[in-house]
């Protein structure tokens, strides 16, 4: 009976060399899709109760935020319209009701006008820095945090807490963990 052997296979040089390059191109495109959903991109601002975050709000450059509250002492309303420019908060404008302590239009800065029951101070221009920090007031005060597509109460929960708003960039892996925050009473 005779016996079958395999045939004998060689590979060249270049058959192991031509699957280098797609190794390599997949790893490549493996780095660069891991990057991007790594790379902060996305503005947002972070809602954080002293070193921990709460969440996130979306906010693209340029779009107001606005932190309203009840002034402690002529139990009016008061909001305070800010936007992200580079990276800093800027006081645009502020909206109250009447002058009450330590309100008001400061001389030189933005101009006032009457609208309605508000008092309006505009293009105030006012840079605050890279991050804002909040002392919470009591229920009554009713602080909170509004964006074009989300508010934040905080008073119910966080009553004298120090929050911080700060812009930032969030990756996209990060977006579908990011919701509206939401503090915990």
């Amino acid at each position: 009976m005779g016996t079958t052997s395999a045939p004998n296979v060689r590979r060249s040089a270049g058959a192991g060399a031509a699957r280098r390059p797609r190794t390599a191109a997949l790893a490549w495109a493996g780095a660069a899709l891991t990057a991007a959903l790594l790379l902060p991109v996305w503005p947002a601002l972070r809602i954080s109760d002293g070193g921990d975050t709460m969440g996130y709000l979306d906010l693209a450059e340029g779009e107001p935020l606005t932190i309203s509250y009840v002034h402690s002492i002529d139990h009016l309303p008061i909001e305070e319209n800010l936007v992200v420019r580079d990276g800093r908060l800027v006081v645009d404008s502020t909206r109250l009701r009447q002058f009450g302590a330590g309100m008001g239009q400061i001389p030189g800065e933005g101009t006032g006008r009457a609208d309605g029951e508000w008092w309006v101070v505009e293009n105030m221009g006012r840079d605050i820095g890279t991050e804002l920090t909040i002392r919470v007031g009591a229920p009554a005060v009713d602080h909170r945090i509004r964006t074009p597509g989300a508010e934040v109460r905080l008073s119910p929960c966080l009553a004298a807490h120090r929050v911080h708003v700060r812009p930032v960039r969030l990756p996209t892996l990060l977006l579908p963990f990011s919701g509206v925050p939401a503090p915990e009473c």
